[in-house]
């Protein structure tokens, strides 16, 4: 019988991190930010107590590399250039609308976790706050390419437009939180076709 080979350190630096985000991601779900400690987390993944901070350092640590590598990149994906500016703001609700369909756990838990973070003074609140300002100046961008390209209509206000956006994905979001029976998936697909039919340019094609 052949030995399996040996593990390298750089693959067990991967497993236990691995493993250390998926019980953090499913202990926040369960029980929320505020409640989950490192302690938990390390426990929760199969290791001892002081796993989160050998690995991370500390647990905001741990979640700040969640949400970079799991929650905003699914979120805010750089836009395709052959698409419209319509296509673009359109393009955020279908993302949005996939990682509920597809990892709803991970999203829920990452919501619970802005939701809180906001709340609080640590680090991860001026965290969010900037890429939630990033996100808002990405849906701005795009009705003004869409202004451009005439899929939008040119007499709205971009920044205005933007800050319905993102209240409007906010509002949704918590609701999905607090209201278990919310069906996320099918309300972004009605929001899609409302905002479509208020953005759209009059003199512009439709967008498959």
């Amino acid at each position: 019988m052949t030995d399996k080979p040996r593990r390298t350190q750089r693959e067990r630096v991967g497993e236990s991190s691995r493993r250390l985000a998926e019980a953090a991601i499913a202990l926040i779900a369960e029980q929320g930010y505020t409640a989950t400690t490192a302690q938990e987390i390390g426990l929760r993944a199969g290791y001892s107590r002081d796993m989160v901070r050998v690995r991370f350092g500390t647990k905001e640590a741990l979640l700040d590399t969640i949400l970079t590598s799991q929650y905003e990149s699914r979120l805010d994906a750089a836009d395709d250039p052959s698409e419209s500016g319509l296509e673009r703001v359109l393009g955020r609700i279908a993302r949005m609308r996939r990682f509920a369909e597809e990892d709803g756990q991970l999203l829920r838990a990452m919501l619970v976790l802005n939701f809180e973070a906001a709340q609080g003074d640590d680090p991860l609140r001026a965290r969010i706050r900037r890429w939630l300002d990033h996100f808002l100046g990405g849906v701005a961008d795009a009705v003004r390419t869409g202004q451009s390209d005439a899929s939008i209509a040119a007499e709205l206000d971009a920044d205005t437009q933007a800050r319905e956006f993102l209240s409007t994905a906010i509002g949704y979001s918590y609701f999905w939180i607090v209201e278990p029976d919310f069906d996320l998936p099918a309300e972004l697909t009605r929001w899609a076709e409302r905002l479509e039919a208020r953005l759209r340019s009059p003199t512009s094609a439709h967008v498959d």
